[in-house]
């Protein structure tokens, strides 16, 4: 018997290439296929309804007047002509639950009916918007350094967390991807908040893909937005310190588009940046990799190390941050307690290749362990909780 309840989803990215979008296809997929019976608003190319099985979607055009936000993702202010559409849908549908994705125009919507209507709201956080902002105001002032930069940005970060609380606040549950968010959003929401990972699709993502010859390049690889959030200048500093120890073999494999694209292709030595890739493509480039390097520190969870690790490819990672939670440090990957260490940890794993092996073996046994299909059903167990919540819950 089909117990689940009938969601609502108002998704502020679906069709654009980032982590979010990723995940919220593959929840509509889920539902799809589990004949649960769903509603997906979102933008599209044209205003309108349909049905797909047991899912219905209501697309909504973004007009002319939209602003960019990142990458195809945009804002419209004027979306708000639409609410009597989106208003009439949700009567017809009749939610018992309504998930919002973010604050952006469509999640609005959501924000707005799930109040009015009274209906139960769960909120997913996918993106650190407040370390975002602050990266991107700093990468417009690159006279300020230091310690002055450094207080700056802590206070962007608390002021802007601080006002997206006050929103996340709407919502009667929170999910988040890491145990620190997830203790901060309850802190300062004090309503019901908890953990919801990600997952990989292992089969897709393999070390059998891998493709080389003996005595090719150490191949250093970065999959994701080419952003000052994401730290990809960072790289330069990592070939400065492989050229000092004398290493020359090496060559940085970059997948992604982004502002700070020209700065990497005119700034590193050995580096093949190849732009935004998809399905086989991807997955080949992957397991390509010997080493994957990941300096952001405003990354939630950090889906391309997962994707790297089912690859059977080694990470990286900072302290600060989601990916950190993915690794074991030594185990299945190394995590770098400041950019200093980063750097001297892959300057060592560039010259010890046994270690690249048994860290590779253990991150691919790891990320068997993070099934989408696991990670859905978990995601519907919370559905159902938020189904029963009063609207003034507390934590």
């Amino acid at each position: 018997m089909n117990t689940a309840p009938r969601v609502a989803l108002f998704a502020d990215t679906f069709h654009e290439t980032n982590g979010a979008a990723n995940f919220l296809r593959r929840l509509v997929n889920f539902a799809k296929e589990k004949n649960y019976e769903f509603l997906c608003v979102r933008s599209g190319e044209e205003t309108g309804f349909y049905q797909d099985g047991s899912v219905s979607f209501l697309d909504l055009k973004r007009g002319r007047a939209s602003i960019p936000l990142d990458g195809a993702l945009k804002f419209d202010p004027f979306l708000w002509q639409h609410k009597n559409l989106v208003g009439r849908t949700l009567n017809n549908f009749a939610p018992q639950i309504i998930h919002v994705t973010g604050l952006n125009d469509i999640s609005q919507f959501g924000y707005y009916f799930a109040h009015f209507k009274k209906i139960p709201a769960v909120a997913t956080w996918h993106t650190n918007a407040h370390e975002y902002a602050a990266q991107r105001l700093l990468s417009l002032f690159p006279f300020v350094s230091g310690t002055a930069k450094e207080k700056i940005g802590k206070s962007i970060e608390k002021f802007t967390f601080k006002g997206l609380m006050k929103l996340y606040f709407l919502a009667q549950m929170q999910l988040a991807p890491n145990e620190e968010l997830v203790a901060d959003i309850k802190r300062l929401t004090r309503r019901p908040s908890f953990l919801l990972g990600r997952g990989v699709d292992t089969d897709f993502l393999s070390p059998i893909k891998r493709r080389r010859a003996d005595g090719e390049k150490f191949i250093i690889g970065f999959v994701g937005r080419l952003r000052p959030e994401k730290n990809v200048r960072f790289l330069k500093e990592i070939e400065t310190a492989l050229r000092e120890a004398n290493i020359e073999d090496y060559q940085f494999l970059i997948v992604g588009e982004g502002g700070e694209r020209k700065w990497l292709e005119n700034n590193l030595l050995h580096a093949e940046l190849i732009g935004e890739i998809f399905g086989e493509e991807l997955a080949r480039t992957y397991a390509k990799m010997d080493l994957f390097v990941f300096p952001s520190q405003t990354d939630a969870f950090g889906n391309v190390v997962l994707e790297a690790m089912s690859s059977g490819v080694p990470s990286v990672v900072m302290k600060k941050g989601g990916p950190k939670f993915l690794i074991e440090h030594g185990i299945n990957g190394l995590v770098a307690v400041c950019e200093k260490d980063f750097i001297e940890t892959v300057v060592r794993l560039a010259g010890d290749r046994q270690q690249i092996s048994a860290l590779g073996a253990a991150a691919r046994r790891s990320a068997e362990e993070h099934s989408w299909e696991r990670v859905f059903e978990k995601m519907f167990d919370y559905y159902k909780m938020g189904a029963g919540f009063r609207k003034n819950i507390r934590a």
